[in-house]
This record gives C-alpha cells, structure tokens and sequence, in this order.
C-alpha cells in the first residue's frame, strides 16, 4: 500500500502532465491558425517546466518522456506540411473558359496579359477591348509542373479575340458607317452641312437655322477592325447617297439646261434619261423622266432672304385691219416692275421646298405692253406664181461666181432678228439645221419651184406647215458658216440654183 507522501507526488506528476499537454495542444493550435514556425524558442519554454525526478518511478518517467517526444515530433511534421503547401501554391490560369497553364504568382500572368492589350492598341491604333477575361483557381503544384511565361503569353495570344472601340453614325435608329474616333464622326456630319452654308452665305441669304432632318446620333460601339470605315469614303457616299427616279413636268421657259441645273446634274445624264425626246423640242406640259441623286441625309435650311423680284407687265391688245389675222406687231413694249421681297425660305438639301412672303415693297410698276393683231384673212397658203424680196436689207453678194465658186443665192445683210417671210406661198418641206447653212428653211411653191433660206438666228415654223405669201417664217442670223448677220435666199427650180432677181417681182 502506498504511503501519503508518495500519493501526493503521484498527484503532482499527473498535474505537471496535464500542464504538458495543455501547453502543447495551445502551441499546436496557434500554429494551425496563423502559421507560425515552431522554432527553438519554443522548444525552449517546453524545457522550463521542471519535472522532479524524484517523484517518477521508472514506468512512469518513461512514459512522461515518450508521451513529450511523441508531441515534439507531431509538431515538427505538421510543421513541415504547412511548410510545404505554402510553398508549392499555384494558380491554374484561364482565358474565359480555355486554361492557359500554371503560375506560382498571379501577376505574372496579368502582367502578360496587360503587355498584349497594349500591344494590340498600338497596332490598332484604336481603343482595344479584348472578349476574355482573365481568372484563377488555387491549385498546388510543384516547380516543374509551372507553366514558362513564354508558353503563357503564347497561348493568350493565340486564345484571344477582340474588337476595337469605334463611334457609329446612326441614321434614324440604324448603324451607316464606323470611324476610329468620335471627332472624326462630328467632322463628316460639319461637312454634310457646310457646303449649304456656303451657298446660302454667298447669297447674302441669314440662316436663321441648319440642321439635318434625320435622326443622327454618333453611338460609341465595339466592332470588329475590319468594319472601320474611311472617313472620306463614308462622307462621299452621304454626299452622293443613291438614285432616284422622279419625273418633271416642263414649265414654260423651261429648257433641259435650266432642268438640269435646277435637280443639280447634268444635260447628258437628263438626255440619257429620256432617250428617244429631242431636247431641243419640249413644251409646256410634257414630262420629263430624272434619275437624281438621293442623298442619305437631308439638309434643312431656314433661311430669311431678302431680293428683288420682276414684277410681269400685263399686254394690251389693239387691232388693225391693214394687218393679217396671223400677224402682230409691238405698238410699245412693256416694262416689268420691280419689288423688294423679304421671305423665309426653307430648303432641302439647297432645293426650295417651302417659302413665307413676310413683306413685299414695290419699288416700280410695270407698264403694260401694247401688240397690234391682225384682222384681215391672210391669202392662199399656195403660190401665187410670183416672188417677193423676203427681207429688208442690204445686198452683199450676187448669184454666180465668187472666189472661184459658184454662189447658188443672193446674201442680204440685216441686223440679228429682222424677219423673214415667204417669198410666195407654200408648204415648209424642211426646217433645222444643215451643216453650213446653220438654221434653214426650204418652201416648196409647186411648178417645181422651192425657195431657201438660210443663216437664220429663229425659225417660226416647222416641216409640214403651210405658208403664205409675206408670212413671217424666220429671223436674220449669223449661224453656220457665215461672216456676219444675213440672209441667203436661193431660188431653186428643179433641182438647179437660179438667179433670184431673174424671179422676183415676176410671174414664174
């Protein structure tokens, strides 16, 4: 039986030995939750608890040190597995959903993955947006499993895609063009403008407003390089835009010159658009066919112009009974009046589409015109047997030979627009142009007899026409081959140049 004394040292063993193991679990705990490396220091406190030998028997010390040695050793490994996972930790590098390879360091990839972003703007010259997105898993891995950084940057580079950031303009809800830069974009839309602006200045026209009718908007996309557009081909084809197919009714005065001026293209296209009309015979009331340019966008202006404007004389009739009912002459020529027009105007794209009169001052009156018309029944349109001088004027060269020529007619010099009438009665069997004879026209009298007249500035009739004795049928001119302003009559019977004055006065 054992004595007090040796109970009591049992009871400060099993003390010293809780003591131990308290210590150790607390060490061990402390290194699991903040890594800390179990050094020597450590060691160190272990060995200042004092054990008194004295109170171990044999079994007992051994199993005291044992149980010490076996913590110290639990402790050591633990140690050396913490050791391990925080050197071998890695990250398993993805480029959206394609793995890239393994890095102890994070930022050695992103690093990479800076360095091609701007690289690739470099190159671009433009904002780049690349589509993946770099991400990392924890992952462990030893040394030689590391992915190389040239292997890394190779395989982003081959993994990626990207666009390039671009401004779009946008037509009433849809993309037209793509340009690098928003400035560039602004510019096109100014240029769209300013030719209007121009015109409208130089006519001493104030723009109260200009803007584009169209929904533009400049929207800020990412696309792909290979739709950035040029920005002068991208203002060319809003300029030209497409074509469109109109037709025009001709107003009096018109011609196909001041057509094609007023739709802006030319008299070639305008005559290619109306294949089979004679541009030099069109009247009131037809209709031509136009294939204008539409351009993408339209140009409104607002504009308050300020402008003289002819006010038309009105024409008064007399009536003479010395006169054909086929005739007329100007007793007093009339004078167009003159007003001070302050308007607004707007146009599209420089073509007058609505206009406000806001105040008209009359700065002259017109003064009426007075034509005298013929009453009495004008003669046979046949002829009469007998010819007429078909102008007044100056005689400035005879039938027959002239510088080693024959001259077929007589040459009357006159001044441009003095009239010209039939020399007898009959039927128009040409009226046109024929070669050096410039505006001419033939009359056929029957009996085999046709007179000519030639160098005309005015033809006032056309084949087919009937025609009498005195009628007025022409104007003195200068055209086709010709040295000055005059007439070339010709008296032909059939088929041969004859003498005019042989013929005229005289029955033939």
């Amino acid at each position: 039986m054992k004595s007090s004394g040796e109970n009591e040292n049992h009871s400060n063993f099993t003390k010293k030995i809780t003591n131990i193991k308290r210590f150790v679990t607390s060490k061990a705990s402390k290194l699991k939750t903040v890594n800390m490396r179990f050094t020597k220091d450590k060691l160190r406190e272990l060995k200042k608890i004092k054990l008194n030998k004295s109170i171990f028997n044999a079994r007992t010390g051994i199993i005291a040190i044992v149980a010490v040695l076996f913590m110290t050793f639990s402790l050591v490994q633990y140690k050396k597995g913490i050791d391990h996972e925080i050197a071998t930790r890695a990250f398993n590098v993805k480029l959206g959903t394609t793995e890239i390879g393994l890095v102890r360091d994070m930022q050695e990839a992103i690093k990479i993955y800076d360095s091609i972003h701007k690289s690739l703007e470099k190159e671009q010259g433009l904002e780049v947006v690349i589509n993946e997105k770099l991400s990392f898993e924890d992952v462990h891995a030893e040394d030689e499993e590391l992915t190389d950084k040239s292997i890394i940057e190779k395989e982003i580079k081959s993994n990626l895609t990207f666009n390039v950031v671009a401004y779009a303009i946008n037509i009433n809800g849809k993309d037209f063009a793509y340009l690098g830069t928003e400035k560039q974009a602004k510019e096109i839309i100014e240029k769209i403008e300013e030719p209007f602006k121009q015109i409208a200045e130089q006519d001493g026209t104030k723009i109260e407003e200009i803007k584009i009718v169209e929904n533009v908007e400049i929207i800020r996309r990412e696309v792909s390089p290979s739709k950035i557009d040029d920005a002068d081909k991208v203002l060319g084809v809003l300029q030209k835009g497409t074509d469109e197919e109109r037709t025009h009714v001709v107003e009096k005065g018109e011609n196909y010159w001041t057509i094609a001026q007023k739709y802006k293209i030319s008299v070639d296209d305008l005559e290619k658009a109306n294949p089979g009309k004679n541009p030099k015979l069109i009247h009131p009331g037809d209709e031509i066919s136009l294939v204008v340019p539409k351009p993408y966008l339209t140009v409104a202006t607002y504009e308050k112009q300020t402008y003289v404007e002819e006010i038309k004389f009105e024409t008064e009739y007399e009536y003479s009974d010395k006169m054909y009912k086929d005739q007329k002459s100007v007793k007093k020529k009339g004078v167009t009046g003159k007003s001070e027009v302050v308007a607004k105007v707007e146009k599209h794209n420089g073509i007058v589409v609505a206009k406000e009169i806001l105040k008209e001052t009359i700065l002259s009156q017109p003064i009426a015109q007075v034509i005298v018309q013929g009453t009495k029944e004008p003669p046979p349109k046949k002829g009469t047997g007998s010819f007429m001088m078909p102008t007044r004027g100056t005689l400035t060269s005879r039938f027959g030979k002239r510088w080693g020529k024959m001259h077929t007619g007589i040459d009357l010099a006159a001044r441009v627009g003095t009239s010209i009438v039939a020399a007898d009665g009959g039927t128009v069997v040409f009226a046109g142009s024929n070669g050096s004879y410039g505006l001419m026209v033939d009359i056929d009298h029957g009996g085999g007899f046709v007179t000519r007249y030639a160098h005309c500035s005015k033809l006032l009739v056309k084949k087919g026409d009937k025609v009498y004795k005195g009628q007025t049928i022409a104007a003195v001119g200068n055209t086709g081959r010709s040295t000055g302003p005059h007439l070339h009559f010709e008296v032909i019977k059939n088929g041969a140049a004859q003498n005019p004055y042989n013929y005229i006065g005289k029955e033939y």
